[in-house]
């Protein structure tokens, strides 16, 4: 008896025994283990595929590490053959395929043509044939190439003779980044609408020839070529998958290096890779994998209760050994080691078998996924960081067992140490909460908080679970001494406040595994649904067509309105938006304000809303509260007969017009100067326009130097004729003073080239400045509601009246105007023409035609301007592999957390059904039947359940509230914008209770059925 291996052996054969409840508790330890390691394996797998979509997304001319070589070769240091050669010794084992070498030569006259001449070293996957083949390998007397673009001869001199042999465009800009720009292959095409081809503003001129040949040994050598400036290149391509997420650190370090050794070597090389890209995708990859880590710590934490749930069932059997050990005179060192054996022996097991199992669906999961199995294993599950959790896994599972069946069951109500944990997990989130040390900053930075964060839902979950098992049994006493039930109720009600016991520590479990399930079925629910706001609050109608800066197409340049409008059909309409960036009254921190002028419809038909964000309004009481009620289009002078014509002078003014265009574009028109004398201004204008305003020019030097410095220049200008009469009631802006006479008008100003001086129509918004929605910074700098708000914007100051209040608004980010949109343009062309044009078209399509106006805009001429559709934004964000496996973890945590919940109901059941096999003989005794100890073990069951749900969904809608509030983050783990709102599918929520009440009954009524079948049940002939 005093030997330990006596006790080690003994402990071996009681776990080898069924009934002693070590297998159950493993089994817990086996899943909660195998899902931490999918856990694990998921996050990788997932941070994975989010980093090749990121790299997927990169620019085309960007997704490559290039090294590059600019000049004209010197000496021997400088030919081709030295410099693969130090190209190849910086990056030895880099990593990455590659490279592929290639040649450059700056577009110049070779032999008399002028010519662009490229060559690769592996030709072929690098072109498209349009026609002929592919070159064979370049020499002196016979150079074959391929014709990228442009037309005319191409060179035939000594050592150089180019043959063509095909045409061929570029498979990608990949390999020669932005080299060469997007019009130099050969099936380059803006597909513009006519009138934008006919336009001069959008002509090229004709490029030359560009041709690429396969080798670029024979062009090195080319005497031709001798003098012309080129680039050597050596690219390695990147692609999806290559490099993986954990080989990003590795390439951008090699590339450093690389980069130090080759400009070290010669000051004509450099080495680009796209760095902040890809540590962009490598931040967004590695948060998102934290919220996964999230969602996975609360799998485990709810899977360890149940382990300390299925735990109590080996307390009760070591109990009974150890009092039998005592008898025969055991001494208490070895009590503790049969112990310490029986629940390190369970915690090893458990977890070592649950790992393997987590290898083998994370080998799987990595199948499917197509990523590399023994890379994901290698960074998840087997590397040094997965295999110290397992290790501290099972030491923790360890301890959890030892105390589950070592700490004797609290008697009274002092404080004890299951209260003190209570109380230091209220202060814990507390301090983390008032402190700043949770929220979603820390998380994104990789902050060593990020992990008391990540735990914050299981202390909460925890906290709650004891405060219910303390205050559990006073209620059901009271519920026993007060109670109007059955007798069965009320004897169920006697048995649950007795004491501490199974009922104590399933209701606590309980609490858990319902908070955590409606903590992840609501979460889910919200990241859902902030997925779908967030497409709605990007594109705010059904699809949103913006102008092409890039290639400067205009969007009413390439179809007018009625064609959007026809394009859109019956049912719909297309919306003209005005969106200009401006500032606010140059207030500090204020920059970047977004001004928008929406239609009332527009307003009105917002794709998301949430009345919080405008105290309570809807947006049809914002559209009303921006309504002008009355006409506010920019009024103007028609000149018929495309001809403009007054009588100015004399002076040394000279004039030009504001016209507006029939387009809704402005020109400036230049009229003359009056010369000292009264003379005849006249100018051409196109058909339909309009003059909206006559600017005073100055002489070109209206500031003298030495004694005049500082001395102003003030005009007089004297204008009439027709024309000039029906300018009499104009109004000066910009220090002008007009004065009416019978003939016309004379008008006065102070000339100074800061200002623009011009006599314009008296506009509507001259009187009545636009009713806007504005940002509470911008309603505070204008006074509140009713203020007066300067925007600036191309120089000159638009005032604005704030007619209300609105947090953010559908299609802007930060600082936000919202108004009438002519309203809005009739002031801002008033004071700066041309700048309130229409650039930005919000089309409201009917369902069943979104996918048809999609694919038009997506042909000629439409598919030069830059279309954004809802439904494709909202399906990429269902699509993107962190996105869709956050929220299938969130689902299958809710899953799982009421399948346990339902097991730890009945083990609760048969807990009771053994430890209270002496009160149920006394019951049958005193003529009870098994139908009534069948109600009264059901009524504890259905008490259990109650209470547990109860307490578990008001925690868990407190945990819900948290966590959206701390991890305020989307499922892609981006910041959200619009910012989560918290909601629970009431459908699902009810669903899954039906769920657990059906497997609870069945399992419940299983147990409860063998346990008393026939006339006299096991209990009695157990007793006898």
């Amino acid at each position: 008896m005093r030997s330990a291996p006596y006790v080690a052996g003994l402990a071996w054969r009681r776990l080898r025994r069924r009934d002693s409840g070590a297998f159950v508790t493993a089994l817990g330890l086996v899943v909660a283990t195998a899902v931490l390691a999918g856990v694990l394996a998921g996050v990788t797998i997932a941070t994975d595929r989010s980093t090749a979509r990121a790299i997927a997304g990169i620019p085309t001319s960007a997704r490559s590490v290039r090294a590059v070589w600019f000049g004209i070769p010197g000496d021997e240091s400088e030919r081709l053959a030295v410099l693969d050669s130090a190209v190849a010794d910086a990056f030895s084992g880099f990593g990455l395929d590659g490279p592929t070498p290639l040649v450059l030569f700056r577009e110049s006259t070779v032999a008399g043509h002028y010519v662009g001449i490229t060559a690769i070293d592996g030709v072929g996957p690098n072109v498209v044939l349009n026609s002929g083949r592919l070159p064979r390998t370049c020499t002196p007397a016979r150079c074959e190439v391929l014709r990228l673009r442009g037309r005319g001869d191409l060179p035939n001199a000594p050592g150089l003779r180019l043959v063509q042999v095909g045409t061929a465009r570029l498979r990608s800009r990949q390999l020669y980044g932005d080299f060469l720009r997007p019009t130099d292959s050969a099936d380059a095409d803006l597909h513009l609408a006519p009138a934008l081809q006919r336009s001069g503003r959008y002509h090229r001129p004709a490029p030359g020839p560009l041709v690429v040949a396969e080798g670029r040994s024979a062009l090195e050598h080319a005497a031709a070529l001798a003098r012309t400036y080129r680039t050597y290149a050596w690219v390695w391509p990147l692609a999806p998958g290559n490099p993986r997420l954990w080989q990003i650190d590795d390439v951008l370090r090699r590339s450093e290096r690389a980069r130090v050794a080759l400009t070290t070597r010669s000051s004509s090389f450099a080495v680009d890779a796209p760095v902040e890209e890809l540590r962009a995708a490598q931040r967004s990859a590695n948060i998102a994998g934290r919220r996964l880590l999230l969602v996975g710590g609360e799998g485990a934490a709810l899977l360890l209760a149940f382990t300390v749930l299925a735990a109590r069932g080996m307390r009760r059997d070591l109990d009974e050994a150890r009092r039998r050990l005592l008898w025969f005179g055991a001494q208490r060192w070895q009590l503790w080691l049969l112990t310490g054996i029986e629940s390190a022996a369970v915690a090893a097991v458990g977890v070592l078998v649950g790992w393997l199992v987590g290898v083998g669906v994370a080998a799987l999961a990595a199948a499917l996924a197509g990523a590399p199995v023994s890379g994901v294993l290698h960074e998840s599950v087997l590397s040094p960081e997965g295999l110290g959790i397992a290790i501290v896994a099972a030491l923790v599972a360890a301890a959890l067992v030892w105390l589950t069946v070592s700490l004797r069951p609290r008697e009274g109500t002092g404080f004890g140490f299951v209260d003190l944990v209570a109380v230091a997990a209220v202060l814990v989130t507390a301090v983390a909460l008032a402190g700043g040390v949770a929220n979603e900053d820390r998380l994104a930075s990789g902050d060593s908080s990020a992990l008391l964060l990540l735990l914050l839902p299981g202390l909460v979950a925890v906290a709650a679970a004891i405060v219910v098992a303390r205050t559990f049994p006073v209620l059901a006493r009271w519920w026993s001494d007060r109670g109007r039930g059955s007798i069965a109720t009320r004897l169920a009600a006697v048995g649950l406040g007795r004491g501490p016991g199974a009922a104590v520590a399933t209701v606590a479990f309980l609490t858990i595994a319902f908070a955590l399930a409606l903590l992840a079925e609501g979460y889910r629910a919200t990241l859902a649904r902030s997925d779908r706001e967030q497409a709605a609050f990007q594109v705010p109608l059904d699809i949103v067509v913006r102008e092409d800066l890039e290639n400067l197409v205009r969007v009413f340049d390439v179809a007018t309105p009625a064609r959007f409008q026809k394009l859109v059909g019956p049912g719909g309409e297309a919306h003209p938006v005005l969106r200009v960036t401006a500032s606010a009254g140059r207030a500090e921190q204020v920059s970047g304000v977004t001004v928008l002028g929406l239609d009332h419809a527009a307003i009105e038909n917002v794709g998301v809303w949430r009345t919080d964000w405008a105290g309570g309004r809807t947006p049809s009481d914002l559209a009303a509260l921006v309504d002008p009620g009355r006409p506010v289009d920019q009024r103007g002078i028609r000149l018929p007969g495309g001809r403009m014509a007054l009588t100015a002078g004399p002076g040394l003014l000279s004039f030009a017009g504001i016209v507006r265009l029939q387009d809704g574009s402005f020109r400036r028109i230049d009229l003359g100067s009056a010369n000292h004398a009264t003379v005849q201004l006249q100018a051409h204008v196109p058909p339909r326009a309009q003059l909206v305003g006559l600017e005073l020019v100055p002489p070109p030097r209206i500031v003298e130097r030495g004694a005049d410095a500082g001395i102003a220049f003030v005009g007089t200008a004297r204008i009439s004729g027709p024309l000039a009469r029906r300018m009499r009631p104009w109004i000066g802006v910009g220090g002008v003073v007009a004065t009416t006479t019978p003939s016309g008008v004379v008008a006065r100003a102070p000339l100074t080239p800061q200002r623009t001086s011009l006599l314009r129509p008296r506009q509507p918004t001259d009187d009545t400045p636009p009713s806007v929605l504005v940002t509470p910074r911008l309603a505070d700098l204008a006074g509140g509601v009713g203020g007066l708000l300067p925007v600036e914007l191309g120089g000159a100051n638009v005032a604005v009246q704030v007619a209300g209040v609105v947090d953010r608004f559908p299609g802007a980010s930060g600082e936000t105007v919202v108004g009438d949109r002519i309203e809005l343009r009739t002031a801002i062309d008033t004071v700066s023409p041309g700048a309130g044009r229409e650039n930005e078209l919000w089309l409201d399509v009917p369902p069943d035609r979104v996918p048809e106006v999609a694919r038009a805009l997506s042909r000629p001429p439409y598919r030069a301007l830059a279309t954004t559709v809802r439904a494709d934004v909202e399906a990429e964000a269902r699509h993107d592999p962190l996105a869709h496996g956050t929220l299938l973890a969130l689902l299958a945590t809710a899953l799982v957390a009421l399948v346990l919940a339902s097991l730890g109901l009945a083990l609760a059941v048969r807990a009771d059904l053994r430890d209270d096999r002496g009160e149920h003989y006394d019951l049958e005794a005193q003529g009870s039947t098994p139908a009534f100890l069948r109600r009264v073990v059901r009524a504890r069951a259905a008490g259990l359940s109650v209470a547990g749900l109860v307490a578990g969904l008001a925690t868990g809608l407190g945990l819900l509230a948290l966590v959206t509030r701390v991890v305020a983050v989307t499922a892609r783990g981006g910041t959200p914008e619009p910012p989560l709102a918290v909601v629970v599918d009431l459908r699902l929520v009810v669903l899954g209770v039906a769920v657990f009440a059906l497997l609870s009954a069945a399992l419940v009524g299983t147990a409860t059925q063998r346990a008393f079948a026939g006339a006299r049940g096991p209990s009695y002939r157990e007793t006898e």
